[in-house]
């Protein structure tokens, strides 16, 4: 019995921490844009009043531009008010640095999400660009270097997800069987310490997303 319950134990820890919340980018076509907090997988969004109001200066950017949009708070997301061609990006650096239990010290985290797969020229510090517009080979850069053997998980529009790796150049091929939409996570820890004071951290944790509708492939319709 003992033995079970230790079992239950470690499979309710690994499913707490299977998917961790990150933010992505939801738009279609050239209109408004929503970030939302919380695990696309599993249909969760946060809500203002809660863990969205974590984000205290969300930024975002249509294309080229570096002026940036509006952004909205609604009930549980942040409405970008994007209009025009281009990929949306969005990045929000006030979260203050948290104790980390599991790698000790002070963490600071760094949220950014990317709609869309049109420009090969990254602009966030964490970011997916592809190779060509639109299509499925990208390289993952931070700071404009490219990451080699980085992790990061892809999620398709039948909610079915699959792990990835880069290999020795950054780059990676993405599996698009589905027409819809698909949203990449990525983390990636950088150990230099930084910050002062009471904003003083260890590491900084560099969660990124990228979304983008696939318009050719297997039709897959959500039943709600």
């Amino acid at each position: 019995m003992l033995r079970l319950i230790n079992t239950a134990i470690l499979i309710l820890a690994l499913i707490d921490t299977a998917h961790a919340h990150f933010v992505w980018l939801e738009r279609d076509g050239d209109g408004p844009a929503r970030a939302y907090f919380g695990e696309w997988i599993d249909d969760i969004r946060e809500k203002t009043g809660g863990l969205l109001d974590r984000f205290k200066e969300p930024r975002a950017f249509l294309g080229t531009s570096t002026d940036p949009l509006p952004v909205k708070r609604n009930d549980n997301n942040l409405e970008i008010d994007a209009r025009g061609r281009g990929d949306v990006r969005f990045v929000d650096s006030s979260v203050p640095p948290r104790e980390d239990k599991e790698k000790g010290g002070v963490t600071k985290t760094i949220y950014y999400a990317k709609a869309g797969r049109s420009e090969t020229a990254a602009k966030l510090d964490l970011e997916l660009v592809p190779t060509q517009a639109n299509g499925k080979s990208f390289v993952l850069l931070f700071f404009n270097a490219p990451l080699p053997k980085a992790e990061l998980t892809i999620i398709g529009p039948s909610k079915w997800e699959k792990p990835l790796v880069t290999d020795d150049q950054g780059r990676i091929t993405l599996p698009t069987p589905w027409a819809g939409r698909y949203v990449l996570e990525i983390t990636y820890f950088d150990e230099k310490p930084g910050g002062s004071g009471e904003e003083k951290f260890s590491r900084t944790r560099h969660i990124s997303s990228l979304s983008f509708v696939q318009p050719n492939g297997i039709r897959w319709s959500e039943k709600r």
